[in-house]
């Protein structure tokens, strides 16, 4: 079931942005987790879309998928535009090496 977790965000998140891009990262990315290791996705979203109240909306959509599959997520939600001027943090180059989309 744990497998099925980047699919079941993926479908939760395209229902409200059908041009999102969910990417897993950290070490279920990596292959590097323990059972009880969270699920790291940054989630982009079109521009024209994004917004605090659109954050907020889906971090509820990820908070049911953690009751309904008794698991921890933890998701950064940005702005399409936005995240392509962070390409010097170190963050965005750790994504861009070991993150793969969902």
């Amino acid at each position: 079931m744990t497998m099925q977790i980047p699919d079941k965000v993926k479908k939760q998140i395209k229902i409200h942005d059908p041009e999102a891009q969910v990417i897993l990262f950290g070490s279920r990315a990596r292959g590097d987790y323990h059972t009880d290791s969270d699920w790291d996705f940054l989630i982009l979203v079109s521009d024209h879309l994004f917004s605090k109240a659109f954050k907020y909306q889906l971090w509820d959509e990820l908070y049911q998928l953690e009751l309904q599959y008794d698991v921890v997520i933890t998701g950064l939600i940005h702005a399409k535009g936005e995240w392509a001027k962070r390409k010097i943090t170190p963050l965005y180059e750790s994504i861009a090496k070991d993150g793969i989309e969902a």
